[in-house]
C-alpha cells in the first residue's frame, strides 16, 4: 500500500495552533460561549487570544460507537481545515447522534451555516463556496 503525498491530505486536518487542547479552554469555552445550533452540530464560541481562531471537535457515545465518532470527526476535521476564520475566538463543535447519520455534504452546509451566522467566515471562503 502506498502512502498519500502530504498535498494529498492537506484540507483533511486542523494545524496545530489552530487546535484547541487544553481542558481549561475547553471548558472555558463550554461554560461562557455563546451559542448557535442546528440539527446536525452545536457552536460554542468565546474571545480567544489575538491570534488565530481556535477549533475544539466533541462528539459524545451519544453519537454512536467509536466507529461512528470517528467517522464525524474525520469529516468535522476536513471540512474545518481548509476554511479561513476571523481570527480572535475559540470555537467548539459539539456533534449531536443526527451527525453520524448524516451525509458530508450535509455536514459541510451545517458548518459553514453556522459559522456564518456567528459572523466568522471570512469573505474569500463565501467567494469560492470552500
Amino acid at each position: 500500500m502506498q502512502a498519500c503525498p502530504p498535498d494529498a491530505i492537506d484540507g483533511g486536518y486542523i494545524q496545530r495552533e489552530r487546535r484547541l487542547r487544553r481542558r481549561e479552554d475547553f471548558q472555558r469555552v463550554l461554560a461562557t460561549g455563546r451559542s448557535r445550533a442546528d440539527n446536525y452540530l452545536v457552536l460554542k464560541l468565546a474571545e480567544g487570544t489575538a491570534g488565530l481562531s481556535r477549533i475544539g471537535l466533541v462528539t459524545s457515545k451519544k453519537v454512536g460507537g467509536a466507529v461512528e465518532r470517528n467517522l464525524v470527526r474525520r469529516r468535522l476535521r476536513g471540512i474545518l481545515g481548509p476554511l479561513k476564520l476571523k481570527p480572535g475566538a475559540d470555537l467548539v463543535f459539539i456533534a449531536r447522534s443526527s451527525a453520524a447519520r448524516a451525509p458530508y455534504s450535509i455536514l459541510e452546509s451545517s458548518v459553514k451555516s453556522l459559522l456564518k451566522r456567528a459572523g466568522l467566515v471570512m469573505a474569500e471562503n463565501e467567494e469560492t463556496g470552500s
